[in-house]
């Protein structure tokens, strides 16, 4: 019987991981993955080479991307878009880049005013790459230390002193975005990015009803089994499709560290419908 190990969301060094694409689809075949996909956030320029990697390897890898958006119960949530044309959907993470950049700028500059000396060239140095610079890096940079509660408290939450909002497309237009590349829409790691359950229930009705949402990451490390079992219930309830990933970000990483790390409970249906 022939059977499947899906794993639908991985990073590389084109956004926020620690290997090469080709060495995220190699990782994924070592690990027994048989279909994987590379979602860098907001960036495909390492799907092709993943693709590539992945065939060479004998297993199979989704053109994919993870498009940051906003809703009015998250300023930093995360929609996945799987069989995506990556040429018609480039000019959207383009644009999704640039405004990370832009305000990571802003930022810096209201720090700076307020006294706190910090440079872009040092966040840039702690992200890697300026397309991947977040509030996190800006702290580091300004010698936040290893608790950044206290900083971002002071100065990067919604209504402190040097908080910039994110000016990402709505979650009804990141949906739409994937459905026009021809692609379809999963709403990532629910739990990770808004955790109250008649949040997300609202969340996740309002946009099938309104945009035709696809799926949710149900199975994912940290959710619990009563998460994974409410993201389940939704998926029946609106017919919508189930699919799980171990957000895999590099060997070395502290969360995300490898592959078939997500638990299912006993719970899962056919992780779909991504296999073509």
């Amino acid at each position: 019987m022939l059977r499947f190990m899906i794993d639908l969301q991985a990073h590389s060094t084109v956004s926020d991981g620690q290997l090469e694409p080709p060495a995220v689809a190699r990782a994924a075949a070592d690990a027994g993955v048989t279909v994987m996909s590379l979602t860098d956030h907001d960036a495909v320029a390492g799907v092709a080479p993943a693709i590539g990697a992945a065939k060479e390897a004998g297993i199979e890898c989704v053109p994919a991307v993870e498009m940051s958006c906003v809703h009015a119960y998250s300023d930093d949530l995360h929609m996945l878009g799987y069989w995506i044309d990556t040429e018609q959907i480039a000019s959207a993470c383009e644009r999704a880049q640039r405004e990370r950049e832009e305000r990571a700028r802003e930022i810096i500059e209201r720090l700076n005013a307020l006294g706190v000396e910090v440079s872009f060239a040092d966040a840039v140095d702690q992200a890697g790459a300026a397309d991947s610079i977040g509030r996190p890096h800006i702290a580091r940079a300004a010698g936040a230390g290893p608790d950044l509660g206290p900083f971002f408290e002071e100065y990067l939450v919604p209504g402190a002193k040097a908080f910039v909002p994110r000016r990402w497309p709505r979650a009804e237009e990141a949906v739409a975005l994937i459905h026009a590349a021809g692609g379809v829409a999963v709403v990532a790691h629910p739990y990770w990015d808004v955790s109250e359950p008649p949040r997300i229930r609202d969340l996740v009705e309002s946009l099938t009803r309104d945009v035709g949402l696809d799926g949710i990451e149900a199975f994912y490390p940290p959710h619990t089994k009563a998460q994974t079992a409410h993201c389940l219930e939704l998926c029946d309830e609106l017919g919508l499709v189930a699919t799980g990933s171990s957000d895999f970000h590099g060997p070395q990483h502290h969360t995300f560290s490898r592959f078939r790390a997500f638990d299912t409970f006993g719970l899962e249906p056919t992780l779909g419908p991504l296999v073509r």
